[in-house]
């Protein structure tokens, strides 16, 4: 009985050729969805105005500054050529009294950032103007390569007199007051920057890929098909995918975990793709399994069917400690031993029950990596013919990702490729490169900063 049990509940995380096909389809019709209509509501497919890519061997300083909802973060950025830069990074802690305070207060102190930046760097440019990229992690309504309206931010932030202005005139006017020749030459989200960051790195990238706590994509459209761009003619255009948003229960293979997660969320229904894939979920999926296991006396029997306080506070089960556990290739899984004694106060595991918590952590970080590869598939079959072809046996297409699930979950990379050599084929799939990609968010922003500065956007 207990055997079956376990094992019915492993095979639904485990996926058919048939899902994956369902998966890759479904994201396919949504991708050609977000692209064929205008309507505000929805927010995949945004254009970012950049119309080509860096090749490496631009050289230069730019600067760049990457705003989330805890630290901004200040950089320097040399373009050394041959896909090289140096970077001075300088980060501060945004307080509670500048995110509750006035727009001009916290723009003023932006400024001041920049300038201690140029101290450090020993910066002086005369009358020259220096060139920024703007990383920014709030909602923006993007009108042109360098200006967006200020939507509503959260995090934290209740800033007076921001709501609806624009990002570049908020910034340079606090650059102004502060005497910085500083001109914002882009802003992007980080997704758009970790593409164009590899970009410069490995010219052969046409994807970028963020995977941690959330997840989300960016590609090469042709404009001609995106109809929430209305400016200047051009060929292509990178397009932020926001695939975080993408996902319906229609044909996601989603398991009864997956939809208790979706239903205690705060937008049940939203980002199902997300809540089956990235960091902030899978380790609930984990736990939401071992309790329904405990319970059912499948898994930890000496426990008598009682689930332990300790694992059942919703997500208990971090995402970090299905690392620590298939980081340990011991047939004895001791490392199951030590997460369940230090965090959850359980011992007196036996071997059998490692086994068993072993496959099913194991399954459930294949399944993402599995439905990771098929959005991938997704994307590169959408691109195919235009910035990507899959058939050219001379060209390499390299997928830049960026995020802690792809470069600290064990052997995530390598279930990825097996993945997409399934869904591709061994042909096609023999010119993919899957590649960590690093700080999209600063010298992405300056690498933008760059390619707008030199004509490449719109």
């Amino acid at each position: 009985m207990t055997a079956s049990t376990f094992q019915d509940t492993v095979a639904e995380f485990v996926l058919s050729k048939d899902q994956v096909q369902k998966i890759i389809d479904g994201l396919t019709e949504e991708l050609v969805e977000g692209l064929s209509t205008d309507d505000p509501k929805n927010i995949t497919q945004q254009p970012s105005f950049i119309t080509r890519l860096p090749t490496g061997k631009e050289t230069g300083l730019y600067l760049a500054i990457d705003m989330g909802g805890t630290n901004l973060r200040t950089a320097a950025v040399h373009l050394l050529g041959d896909g090289q830069v140096g970077v001075t990074m300088e980060k501060h802690e945004i307080t509670h009294e500048l995110k509750t305070g006035t727009g001009k207060a916290m723009f003023d102190w932006i400024a001041d950032c920049t300038a201690a930046l140029l101290k450090t760097v020993a910066l002086d440019m005369g009358n020259a103007d220096l060139h920024m990229g703007v990383t920014f992690s709030f909602a923006l309504h993007q009108t042109a390569v360098n200006r967006g309206t200020v939507l509503a931010m959260g995090k934290g932030f209740n800033l007076s007199d921001v709501m609806g202005k624009d990002l570049k005139d908020l910034l340079e006017d606090g650059f102004k007051r502060k005497n910085l020749p500083v001109v914002v030459s882009a802003i992007i989200n980080d997704t758009v920057g970790t593409l164009v960051s590899h970009a410069y790195v490995s010219p052969s990238t046409k994807i970028g890929v963020i995977l941690a706590t959330g997840t989300n994509a960016a590609y090469i459209e042709r404009a001609k098909e995106v109809s929430k761009y209305k400016g200047p003619a051009c060929d292509q255009m990178i397009l932020n995918t926001e695939w975080d948003a993408m996902g319906k229960a229609s044909y996601l293979p989603q398991t009864k975990y997956d939809k208790e997660i979706d239903a205690v969320s705060l937008v049940p229904g939203f980002q199902e793709f997300e809540k089956m894939v990235s960091g902030l979920y899978m380790g609930e999926l984990v736990r939401l399994a071992l309790v329904d296991l405990i319970q059912q006396n499948a898994i930890l029997e000496f426990l008598g069917g009682k689930v332990p306080e300790s694992l059942q506070p919703r997500l208990a089960f971090k995402t970090l400690f299905m690392s620590t556990i298939e980081s340990d290739n011991s047939t004895e899984h001791t490392a199951i031993d030590r997460v369940f004694k230090t965090s959850f106060g359980v011992e007196g595991l036996t071997a059998e029950d490692r086994t068993r918590i072993f496959e099913l952590i194991h399954t459930i970080g294949q399944r993402s990596a599995t439905m990771t590869a098929a959005a991938c598939a997704a994307l590169l079959h959408k691109a195919n013919g235009s910035s990507v072809n899959l058939d050219d046996a001379n060209e390499i297409t390299t997928i830049g990702i960026d995020g802690s699930v792809f470069e600290k979950y064990p052997h995530f990379s390598h279930s990825m490729m097996e993945a997409l050599t399934k869904i591709l084929g061994n042909d096609r799939a023999s010119r993919i490169r899957l590649e960590l990609a690093r700080d999209g968010g600063c010298i992405g922003a300056a690498l933008v900063a760059m390619v707008s500065h030199s004509g490449g956007a719109v």
